[in-house]
């Protein structure tokens, strides 16, 4: 088998999938909500109280409207401390914004990129928002008024092996932690239609080729929900993800005869659900399905990737939801293909370990995994990877190698990466009926 040596490196940022809406912050979204600008110098803004008298002196933050908070690496402010839910830094390059109005509760928005916006004011009895879209450069006004807020209180089925996970709000700085059974309440949300997330979204610190502390994170959603919030009113029973499917025990007696561990761990005929993609900094990815591609019958993964360079990387992964032995392991087998003719192009196999720092601690690990290259073909090729063809670590670790010894019975991940030596091109590969041989305990 060739191999090839591939030097990447680990920083990398989670993507986030969400959606633009737009409104003026009340339970039916009236028409004048939006607005368009000419020359992105600024928006004049009016916020008022309940009363309609000015509200001076009231925190303002402006959002773009697919924010979600608490899915990404964002520092959050230590100046709204007393807010009762975390403000993050200010990023005006990001077109997040957190500014106060003046004694007349007026406010002169600086200079907005083109895009959708969520502003949102809040004081001590009230809050409100409203949604802008920002096309070119010119200045408008906008105004909106504050009410008294509403609540919203749901569950998310949570996947299997997760205790807890996150519920956000697009556009706004508000996310809670579920408990235990998937529960989650939002006390004090704007009056208006949102989109409410549940998601996952881990950090795990390792080091890089430099030897220097690096941070990757992935994100995975777990589905969205539509609400409406109505001013002193509860939004209940917001349900968000796919219900677990309940199979009832078969009482058949069982053939206790070991039988040889064969699972089919992925063939992808139910979407890529489950698997999430990773890049470097100047990196893209896009992960969907294609159906009989190229004499290969049902769907089939479709991995889309680009880089600026050798040292750049994208890769498209599943969690093992846990730490897994493979030990056993005799082989991972999967077909893959590329587009590309003209430029090499090759797939690395990733048995990964990805833990948070108080599981490292823990357990003594290490976070790193153990890899190989193949170099791909535009038919369909059969591939066949056993332990032995993983590539040795060595003092540099280089791309986090740390050699199979040091993962094989601790597995938190299966990752594959697409890469190529045309830099700058835009990839494409597909990836079908990978099955795992020798390894128990894995469906």
């Amino acid at each position: 088998m060739k191999k090839w040596v591939w030097h990447i490196g680990l920083a990398a940022m989670g993507g986030i999938v969400a959606a633009c809406t737009s409104g003026d912050g009340n339970t039916n979204d009236v028409a004048g909500s939006s607005f368009e600008t000419e020359n992105s110098i600024a928006v004049v803004l009016a916020v008022q109280k309940s009363d309609g008298s000015p509200a001076a002196r009231t925190k303002v933050f402006v959002r773009p409207s697919d924010f979600l908070a608490g899915a990404n690496n964002l520092v959050l402010s230590d100046d709204y401390g007393d807010f009762d839910s975390p403000v993050v830094e200010e990023d005006s390059a990001s077109g997040i914004l957190n500014v106060e109005t003046d004694s007349l509760g007026m406010l002169n928005l600086p200079r907005l990129k083109p895009g959708n916006y969520t502003i949102e004011a809040r004081e001590e009895l009230g809050k409100g928002i409203t949604r802008v879209v920002v096309t070119d450069s010119s200045v408008d006004s906008v105004s909106l008024k504050m009410t008294n807020p509403g609540s919203i209180s749901g569950q998310v089925y949570l996947p299997e092996n997760e205790v807890t996970v996150t519920v956000g709000i697009e556009g706004l700085d508000y996310f809670v932690k579920t408990d235990t059974a998937g529960n989650f309440e939002f006390k004090n949300i704007p009056v208006g239609s949102f989109s409410v997330v549940g998601f996952v979204f881990h950090t795990y610190k390792s080091l890089d080729l430099n030897g220097d502390p690096s941070t990757s994170s992935v994100y995975m959603s777990l589905g969205t929900r539509r609400t409406n919030v109505s001013s002193g009113t509860e939004s209940k029973n917001v349900v968000i993800g796919q219900k677990p499917i309940v199979i009832e025990k078969d009482t058949t007696p069982k053939d206790t005869t070991p039988v040889y561990p064969v699972v089919l761990f992925e063939d992808f005929e139910d979407s890529t659900y489950g698997w999430y993609t990773n890049v470097s900094r100047y990196a893209e990815a896009k992960l969907g399905v294609d159906e009989d591609v190229l004499d290969r019958e049902g769907l089939v993964a479709h991995f889309e990737y680009s880089n600026d360079s050798n040292y750049n990387w994208a890769l498209m992964g599943r969690s093992l939801g846990g730490l897994k032995d493979f030990s056993d392991l005799d082989s991972v087998v999967f077909w893959a293909r590329s587009a590309k003719g003209d430029s090499a192009q090759w797939i690395s196999l990733s048995f990964d370990v990805q833990l948070d720092s108080a599981s490292l601690e823990k357990y003594g690990y290490e976070n790193g995994k153990a890899w190989v290259h193949m170099e791909l073909d535009t038919v369909w090729q059969r591939y066949v990877i056993t332990p032995d063809d993983l590539l040795e670590t060595d003092s540099t670790k280089i791309g986090g190698n740390i050699g199979w010894d040091a993962v094989k019975d601790h597995v938190t991940n299966l990752n594959f990466f697409g890469g190529g030596v045309t830099k700058g091109s835009p990839y494409e590969m597909w990836l079908d009926d990978v099955t795992i041989y020798g390894v128990k305990d894995l469906e």
